[in-house]
């Protein structure tokens, strides 16, 4: 396999490369035009480009197939062999679901209408993708009858696809499937509930258990087998001894979603694709029925589709975050050039928007990025190039700069500067998702979970899946704000990758999983900074009794409903006596200790006791003030001087000897903003010295380079 990933970067033959590339459908344009429009392709600046193959294009009827047999357009083979006459390199993405924007998502119609295929709700109805121009109803992905339709498309397209595997021919990656999310449908409750699919959660249940008792212990149940275990089909849980079940039921969607994956890659592969493979996810994928851990147990990478405006700034930024701090080699599989040509009520993208977020990205640190689209089609506009090989130039130009400038910097060989990372607490996300009330969801209603969720509290001190949310926002927007250089991750995150950061960040409650727990405990052991709170976890993920951080902490000796510090309010807020465990003062209130530091082993832990409020991107001086008090007991720096929580920064180091930094500034609203970024800089594009104090307009990202910097 020619295209590996190592060290966190993409490698081509053993050569490091950064993996840029842009969308081209060869079957939407006239055979005729394709190299015109490649030369295009290659005077922006690009020498990877990017296709599906759709199987219900190429379908003619029930096995049989015409790749360029009838329709000269539909010639993958002398697509292919075109591209590499012109020393250019594909991406394949071959299916079966490409999207695509083609009606029934590139399922041919016969497949999805078959009742052994299709995906069922709750109630047992068909599960109907509401996508213009044609709703259809979707396959379940825990079908036979689906894989062996798979199957014959497959037997048709690999032998093509093998013909150009590198190194004897242009295709360095494959994409296993497409936006592998229950279709957008992610609700708990809502499906998959067919025959194959309830036989698959009762093959999970017997993978997990083994034994009935051991699942008895967890329900507190006496079923007498597995097969007498019903899927839940609604969050009815009266208190914590009812959560396993739920909790058991929202693992099990992300091993579905594990499952479908592995079945189609497995495919690919048992039919001779032998390469480099990868899939896609629809954007801000970061917690269940997710799992960027498992699922690259399955493919080479797994990376974000990211379609977003400029004003989304937060969404791009937590995307790239996560990939970084989760994924072998950050890639975003589609980044928006264009916009879709179809009748939904939103906004098209336009190209300010792609200017702003497509540095943004940059700024974050992606090794891998495609362009979706490059060339315009129907149902998609705004792409640089036109289906007749016209540009507009504005939009060539602006992919012109981008090229010359990841050049000129020598974007492949930089790596972000992180000094901590900041958890997603899986084991509350699943209990988040698992108390849903609302199924489905709008796909386009931008509901969060505060809106949907049960408010039961369960028995726990606090309102868990309520709570969750809110006090990860604070602490990312917090660390944000004040300038920490602070990634995401999540507690799937093995100890090896968690003890590569100086500080770990995660909201904790009163239960957690036992090997979490461990792994936290030793990674503090072993010199780490573990930041936690509002709460210690007092129970494991079957809601028993275990506390191994707790044993290490003082009490809290009182509690306050309300404290003000820093001019914010803080909730049920713990105090403790800090002298019994020699533990330090980090934050006092009037009536006592808030958040303490406890030295364990090379490492300590600092335990806030308290709930931040709801906060957003407007981030009250206050929070930056506590945030500060936290990140100076774990020595941590700021990357700039400035605190506005409109202005954000990122520090990118180069490997090897030279050591050159590169500083990313971004001013993410409306209105220009006069930046202390701390030091001297070169200005790569005007090759002047600037600072401590730049300008920056709206929407704006500026990229300097170190020149000379006091800290």
């Amino acid at each position: 396999m020619a295209l590996t990933t190592r060290d966190g970067g993409f490698y081509l033959d053993d050569e490091r490369m950064l993996l840029v590339s842009g969308s081209v459908h060869y079957w939407r344009l006239e055979r005729l035009r394709w190299g015109e429009i490649l030369d295009c392709v290659r005077e922006m600046g690009f020498s990877v480009i990017c296709t599906y193959i759709p199987w219900g294009v190429h379908e003619i009827s029930p096995g049989e197939f015409d790749f360029g047999e009838i329709n000269p357009d539909y010639d993958l083979d002398a697509f292919l062999t075109l591209c590499e006459d012109k020393d250019l390199r594909v991406l394949l993405r071959p299916g079966p679901h490409v999207n695509s924007e083609i009606t029934y998502f590139g399922f041919p119609k016969r497949v999805l209408a078959d009742p052994m295929v299709q995906s069922v709700t709750a109630d047992g109805t068909p599960v109907v993708f509401p996508s213009p121009p044609r709703m259809f109803p979707v396959p379940s992905y825990a079908s036979e009858k689906f894989y062996q339709e798979v199957g014959i498309y497959f037997d048709r397209v690999c032998p093509i696809i093998r013909d150009h595997l590198h190194p004897h021919g242009c295709v360095i990656a494959v994409q296993a499937d497409n936006e592998m999310s229950f279709f957008l449908r992610t609700q708990p409750y809502d499906h998959d509930y067919s025959e194959g699919a309830i036989f698959l959660y009762l093959w999970f249940l017997n993978e997990k258990y083994h034994d009935i008792e051991r699942l008895n212990s967890a329900y507190r149940t006496d079923y007498d087998s597995f097969d007498e275990v019903p899927p839940p089909r609604d969050f009815n849980a009266r208190n914590w001894d009812d959560l396993p079940y739920y909790l058991d039921w929202i693992e099990y969607k992300e091993y579905y979603l594990q499952h479908g994956l592995a079945r189609i890659s497995d495919m690919l592969r048992k039919r001779g694709v032998a390469t480099f493979m990868y899939h896609n996810l629809p954007g801000l994928c970061i917690k269940p029925p997710y799992n960027q851990i498992k699922m690259e147990e399955i493919v080479d990478a797994v990376g974000f589709d990211l379609y977003y405006y400029k004003e989304e700034y937060h969404k791009v930024k937590r995307c790239i975050q996560y990939l970084n701090g989760m994924s072998r080699a950050p890639f975003i599989p589609e980044f928006a050039s264009g916009f879709v040509a179809l009748p939904i009520p939103v906004k098209p993208i336009m190209l300010d928007d792609a200017e702003f977020t497509t540095y943004a990205a940059l700024m974050y640190g992606f090794l891998g990025i495609n362009f979706y689209m490059l060339v315009e089609r129907e149902r998609w506009v705004g792409s640089p190039i036109d289906r007749f090989g016209g540009v507009r130039k504005k939009r060539f130009r602006f992919y012109q700069r981008f090229n010359r400038i990841i050049k000129r910097i020598n974007y492949q060989e930089l790596r972000i500067k992180c000094e901590g990372i900041l958890l997603i607490n899986r084991d509350c996300a699943r209990l988040e998702l698992a108390s849903s009330l609302l199924t489905p969801i709008p796909i386009l209603g931008g509901i969060t979970p505060e809106y949907y969720v049960s408010e039961d509290d369960l028995g726990f001190d606090d309102v868990i899946q309520l709570e969750y949310g809110r006090q990860w926002d604070a602490l990312y927007y917090g660390f944000g704000a004040a300038k920490y250089a602070v990634t995401i991750g999540d507690t799937e995150l093995p100890l090896e990758r968690l003890s590569e950061y100086r500080v770990v960040a995660v909201p904790s409650f009163d239960f957690m999983s036992r090997d979490v727990q461990d792994k936290l405990i030793n990674y503090v052991k072993d010199g780490g900074c573990l930041v936690m709170g509002p709460r210690v976890p007092e129970f494991d993920e079957h809601i028993k009794e275990f506390g191994i951080i707790r044993e290490y902490l003082p009490k809290p000796d009182g509690r306050m409903d309300e404290v003000m510090v820093e001019g914010i309010e803080l909730k049920d807020a713990d105090i403790f006596d800090t002298g019994a465990t020699g533990a330090v003062s980090v934050l006092t209130a009037d009536t006592g200790t808030i958040i303490y530091q406890q030295k364990i082993g090379s490492g300590s832990i600092i335990h806030f006791g308290f709930l931040f409020p709801r906060v957003t991107e407007d981030v009250p001086a206050g929070l930056t003030g506590i945030i500060d008090r936290i990140a100076v007991a774990c020595g941590m720096q700021r990357v700039i001087p400035c605190t506005d929580p409109q202005i954000d920064a990122a520090v990118h180091i180069a490997d090897g000897a030279d050591g050159r930094e590169i500083l990313f500034v971004a001013n993410t609203r409306m209105g220009e903003k006069d930046v202390d970024i701390g030091g001297i800089y070169l200005d790569p594009d005007s090759e002047e010295m600037v600072g401590p104090v730049i300008r920056i307009p709206a929407y704006t990202v500026r990229i300097l380079e170190v020149a000379s910097h006091d800290r």
